[in-house]
């Protein structure tokens, strides 16, 4: 179900780049061997070449969750750069991106500095800053990071990127079109157990009795059952639209989103559809 020669077409009609990402969380157990040899990156990188060409794509997002010790990171440099190198002697070149993950510890075996000449973008994973891994509760995707938590935020992610020399124009922040639960009454308290759910589940949660609260500092909302024993962290259309004016306000590149079908509702991507109109072009 990979190829979807259908949206590549329609999107190149609107002069809209389509490109693939190898990877994802669960997908990356092959990458410290590939990148380990000249051999196999060569091969590797032929390969992916190969199959842009073949699918008329017009680069590649990689997307290793995570490199994370000192010889990955040295890996995975000499990788970057010859598959940069390949992608951008093309004609037109071919475009390179990776998405980068929020967390600074796993940030830290990025080579950012030495390697943002190789990429066109990078775009942090600004989500899962609370789920089922943390030991409290707390927003999925807050803007900015409030109630003395330390979990990081959009807005620390965006500064960190920053730091580690990434500019501006190359800078791209994440979206969540997705929530999730915590079977807990408040923000910030311990729970048992944390679940997804898509804004269209919680869409429906809210017109089934669930009450919708704004959180004013994180900028970002959440939802409470009416017994109040479970609250769940999402976006919705205004945090999501507070979200895109802060990309436009600090000069970002723009946004990646995790996932486009999950805003569907009645019929409308009502998530999309704010993110649509905030970057709209005019002339």
């Amino acid at each position: 179900d990979y190829l979807y020669p259908e949206l590549v077409t329609e999107a190149h009609r609107w002069g809209v780049k389509v490109i693939m990402s190898i990877g994802g969380w669960g997908n990356c157990a092959g990458f410290p061997g590939m990148v380990a040899l000249p051999v196999t990156r060569t091969k590797f990188i032929r390969q992916v070449l190969d199959f842009l060409k073949a699918n008329s794509y017009d680069g590649v997002d990689i997307d290793w969750e995570f490199v994370s010790n000192s010889t990955e990171q040295r890996d995975f440099g000499f990788f970057i750069k010859e598959l940069s190198e390949t992608l951008k002697a093309q004609n037109p070149p071919l475009q390179l991106s990776m998405a980068a993950p929020a967390d600074n510890y796993w940030a830290q075996w990025i080579n950012f500095a030495g390697l943002i000449g190789y990429f066109d973008f990078v775009g942090f994973m600004t989500y899962d800053f609370h789920g089922p891994w943390s030991d409290h509760s707390g927003h999925n995707s807050p803007l900015f990071l409030c109630g003395g938590d330390t979990c990081g935020s959009l807005n620390d992610t965006f500064i960190y990127g920053l730091s580690r020399k990434i500019p501006s124009e190359k800078l791209l922040v994440g979206l969540a079109f997705y929530g999730r639960s915590f079977d807990c009454p408040e923000l910030y308290r311990p729970f048992s157990e944390s679940l997804y759910y898509s804004y269209a589940d919680v869409a429906g949660l809210l017109t089934g009795g669930w009450t919708r609260l704004w959180d004013d500092c994180a900028q970002v909302p959440f939802a409470r059952k009416a017994d109040q024993s479970v609250i769940v962290s999402y976006d919705d259309e205004q945090s999501i639209g507070a979200k895109c004016r802060y990309v436009l306000d600090k000069n970002a590149a723009g946004v990646i989103i995790w996932e486009l079908t999950e805003d569907y509702v009645n019929g409308q991507p009502v998530l999309l559809k704010v993110v649509g109109k905030a970057f709209a072009k005019t002339e």
